[in-house]
């Protein structure tokens, strides 16, 4: 089961990269850099030679959570750039709650901490969660023809649920 949930998440994490990658590589990589290291940080932890420690994956994911916001102009921003910072932000929350904690039997027990593994991952599941539902609610938002740039709100529209999809892969993984 949990490599089933891994290859979705790992999926539809990278099916939403696509969205923001064919708007520019360059011009967009605000948007989908964040989001590429978040691919990589779930692919290094879940599947993956474990190369860099989760804790400093999970720092990385918090660092760069708000750079969709920041590295964009004001005038391009939309519920698109929140939605990318809250999801990275819900899949950080996630990733650090079920971080496994320090055994006893550890050599280095007087440098050991607990770390963040098992502290109140109810938390990061609620927030997950809000995202989750702010991602169905962008997408249904994106989805009402207009008449205009239909293109465009179709693979925003695919973005915001292939997070969803990836949230909620991660929920039932900590579960």
């Amino acid at each position: 089961m949990h490599t089933t949930l891994s290859i979705v998440m790992l999926a539809c994490c990278a099916l939403g990269i696509w969205s923001p990658m064919r708007e520019g590589l360059v011009r967009n990589l605000s948007q989908w850099g964040p989001m590429a290291l978040m691919l990589i940080a779930m692919a290094d932890t879940t599947v993956g030679p474990g190369i860099v420690p989760g804790v400093v994956w999970g720092l990385l994911l918090l660092l760069t959570s708000p750079l969709p916001l920041v590295l964009l102009p004001k005038d391009r921003r939309g519920g698109m750039e929140i939605h990318r910072s809250l999801s990275m932000v819900a899949m950080f929350a996630i990733f650090v709650t079920t971080l496994p904690t320090v055994t006893s039997s550890s050599v280095h027990q007087a440098h050991a901490h607990s770390g963040l593994g098992g502290a109140n991952p109810a938390l990061a599941v609620a927030l997950a969660a809000a995202v989750i539902a702010y991602s169905i609610a962008l997408a249904a938002r994106t989805l009402r023809p207009n008449g205009r740039g239909h293109r465009r709100h179709a693979s925003a529209s695919l973005e915001a649920i292939s997070s969803a999809g990836a949230l909620g892969a991660m929920i039932l993984m900590a579960v």
